[in-house]
């Protein structure tokens, strides 16, 4: 029997931490999970969202954007049609790989080198969560180093309080088909939890030639925790936490001209028959919490992750650059038939491996207690955190024959790029949160110290010698203060407000840059907002805000349709603002009559205006080239998101129709027309992407105590919408797809 946990993980109680969040506690009787949001969204300072796992196991989606856009604020870009690499902004931030978002799972840092290169490649299978966590406004000084838009937290299946068991399996369309399996159980001393998710597909796109254009993804997660007895005097745990998840995508970067789109918005290139994404990824942590006196919480982490990423895939074609040969088919037709395989010619292919790791260890202390009326609450956090990318892009030659690519030429490792990226980061937060009857007042600090460093090798020393070694380096330190306030007029109904010192760090320093080195993007952000909440019948959060940026960053990358240098330059002024509003209500609750049966409707509608606020010359990248003008729109920020559902639920059943309606969508800086694609505009003419409705269908039926059926209708009206012209060319939403499923429970 455990008395007492004396582990070398106390000895880091005084460093680490920027993040206030534990999914698994010492005991759930005990300590209550340290989450972000959690069920005290209605309280905090801010305005969090929360979505439950009722919420996720009623809409059976495995498509992580679907279920992300019911929360006001969130501006998502499908890819790939299935959700596998989220493209997430947060209040108007850069949706381009998620990379201007504070991304977690389970409170710890989840990109794959959130500092030296931050886009998401890697993204947490959603299956085996069971809720996700949006903080927004002035709270998200604890968890950044994003804290502009604000931080999406992702819970994994938690350890349950007693044996505990799930099985999952469905199949649909495109031979689509997810199986899970976990158990978990806590004992006296000793608790566990083990999840194991495959979904896969053949993919809903037509390549030329045919072959499947699908993927196969895996994952096991398991956590294993130790921990004192309930009765004991001071209460300790210590929890191992694992994951591996691997990836085989038939995955491309390439789209279709338009007029290609019209006639077969699924079709795939022939070109794109050998593009394929090869995905692995772990991570391990090791968390220590004590409650040493009453009110006091210290919990400790730390963690080590790695992700391999090769993103193979055609670069030019006949000499020629992917974007020419869409923007202008007509004038390189001899590239254009090499491209869809009715010609021969050759290909430049290009691999893009990079293997990244991130290692660091967090504290988090939260002290509560109360004098007299006036309670009291006190979080302190620090975190020292390292990751680096290994980056080696490689070129070789096919020759296009008869519709088949062969390999006529390997390339040399490394022979297009060949760097290192690396940063190390302390960041430290003290917040404290002072309440009196309905007033909670909550002042708050961060600080970020990061320092960047890049190594050029060059594209003739894969074995990195450092002969002709470039390097470059960048240090930022910077103080973020903060101040939120929260009001409740009565027992329903409360007012808050907030203002913060926003921040995203610069990214990976140049070593060509002209104008010295990115500065890291700062903004005051500010934000207002109403609250009702009568009992869970009715439900409705309003919230203005404002971000006013000092300097906004622009960045180059191919997946944000630039030239894929991985820089980032200043761009100075920009303002963004706008209203969020979520709204939800049960039809049938009233006074008069209890019932077990719900007709919940839902609305979460969100409104940007997003401008630059000064004249300056574009230095390239995602937003172009030329000169951006005050009052230009920033692209890729949708003015208009409405997401509506209406459902049924009684003991048995239960059913949600849900419609996702995405407004017209700036592709360009620009304050003139929208030009959205038709067949007599020019590729590079276009501005915007046209607006569109998607109508999702699910519903659950329990059979019995063990065992429910459930089905999900995507796409129902089969809306063949272009959701993005990224990275090259246009790209179809999914089609009207089926999947019909049976879940256990024991």
């Amino acid at each position: 029997m455990i008395k007492t946990l004396l582990l070398p993980s106390i000895l880091l109680s005084t460093s680490a931490f920027s993040q206030n969040a534990t999914t698994d506690s010492i005991k759930t009787t005990v300590l209550s999970p340290i989450t972000i949001v959690g069920d005290r969204a209605k309280s905090i300072p801010g305005s969090g969202q929360y979505i439950s796992i009722q919420k996720l196991e009623n809409l059976n989606q495995t498509n992580f954007n679907n279920v992300l856009r019911t929360v006001p604020g969130v501006n998502v870009r499908d890819e790939e049609g299935f959700g596998l690499r989220p493209n997430i902004g947060l209040r108007g931030t850069p949706v381009n790989r998620s990379a201007k978002i504070t991304l977690m799972e389970d409170g710890i840092l989840i990109a794959p080198a959130p500092y030296a290169d931050p886009s998401a490649y890697y993204f947490p299978t959603f299956a085996r969560m069971q809720g996700v966590e949006v903080l927004k406004g002035s709270s998200q000084i604890k968890y950044g180093p994003y804290t502009i838009g604000g931080a999406v937290n992702l819970l994994s299946t938690a350890i349950p309080t007693s044996f505990k068991g799930h099985s999952l399996a469905s199949y649909g369309s495109f031979g689509t088909n997810q199986q899970r399996v976990w158990i978990g159980d806590s004992g006296e001393n000793i608790d566990y939890v083990f999840d194991v998710n495959r979904l896969a597909s053949n993919g809903f796109k037509k390549l030329d030639g045919g072959g499947n254009t699908g993927f196969d993804k895996r994952d096991i997660m398991g956590k294993i925790r130790l921990h004192t007895n309930d009765s004991a005097k001071i209460k300790q745990s210590a929890m191992l936490k694992f994951v591996n998840s691997i990836e085989d995508g038939n995955e491309t970067y390439l789209g279709l001209t338009f007029e290609d789109y019209k006639a077969s918005p699924l079709r795939r290139y022939a070109v794109t028959q050998k593009d394929i994404l090869d995905m692995n990824h772990s991570d391990v942590s090791l968390n220590y919490t004590i409650l040493p006196l009453k009110g006091l919480t210290i919990s400790t982490t730390a963690y080590y992750t790695t992700t391999f990423r090769d993103w193979a895939r055609a670069n030019t074609v006949g000499g020629q650059n992917l974007n020419s040969i869409l923007s202008t088919p007509n004038a390189y037709q001899s590239q254009y038939q090499i491209m869809i395989g009715n010609a021969n010619g050759n290909i430049d292919y290009q691999r893009a491996a990079r293997t990244y790791y991130a290692k660091g260890v967090q504290t988090n202390v939260q002290h509560i207690f109360s004098t007299g009326a006036i309670s009291h609450k006190i979080h302190l956090g620090v975190r020292y955190h390292e990751d680096q990318v290994s980056r080696y892009a490689t070129r070789s030659t096919y020759a296009m024959t008869s519709g088949t690519m062969i390999l006529t030429s390997a390339g040399i490792n490394g022979n297009q790029e060949n760097q290192l990226r690396s940063a190390t980061s302390l960041a430290t937060y003290l917040s404290y949160d002072i309440s009196y009857k309905g007033l909670k007042i909550s002042p708050g600090v961060r600080y970020e110290d990061i320092y960047f460093k890049l190594q050029n090798f060059g594209t003739n020393d894969n074995a990195r010698i450092g002969t002709n070694i470039v390097s470059a380096t960048n240090h930022v330190s910077i103080v973020l203060p903060g101040v939120g306030v929260n009001y409740s007029i009565s027992k329903h109904m409360s007012m808050f407000g907030g203002a913060h010192k926003g921040f995203s760090p610069p990214g990976t320093p140049s070593t060509t840059s002209t104008t010295g080195q990115a500065i890291g993007e700062t903004s005051i952000n500010y934000e207002m907002g109403y609250s009702y909440d009568n009992n869970n019948r009715f439900n409705v959060q309003l919230v203005g805000f404002l971000n006013n940026y000092d300097n906004i960053l622009g960045s180059d990358n191919i997946s944000g349709g630039g030239a894929g240098t991985g820089n980032t330059f200043n761009a100075g002024n920009a303002k963004i603002q706008g209203v969020e509003l979520n709204l939800t209500y049960n039809l049938l609750r009233n006074k008069q009559t209890n019932t077990a049966s719900k007709l919940p409707i839902s609305i979460a509608y969100t409104y940007n205006d997003a401008k630059f606020q000064e004249t300056f010359k574009n230095a390239g990248g995602d937003w172009g080239t030329g000169t951006i003008n005050k009052g230009d729109l920033i692209p890729f920020i949708t003015p208009h998101l409405l997401t509506a559902s209406v459902g049924y639920e009684n003991k048995k059943f239960n059913t949600t129709l849900t419609g996702r309606y995405t407004g017209v969508t700036k592709t360009k800086p620009s304050q003139d027309q929208i030009i959205t694609p038709t067949n007599a505009i020019a590729y590079n003419d276009v501005n915007a992407i046209a607006e569109f409705l998607i109508i999702d269908l699910s519903a659950n039926y329990k059979l019995n105590r063990l065992f429910t059926v459930f089905t999900t209708v995507n796409n129902i009206t089969n809306n063949k919408a272009i959701i993005a012209n990224l990275p090259q060319g246009y790209r179809p939403n999914m089609p009207l797809s089926f999947n019909l499923g049976l879940k256990a429970n024991f």
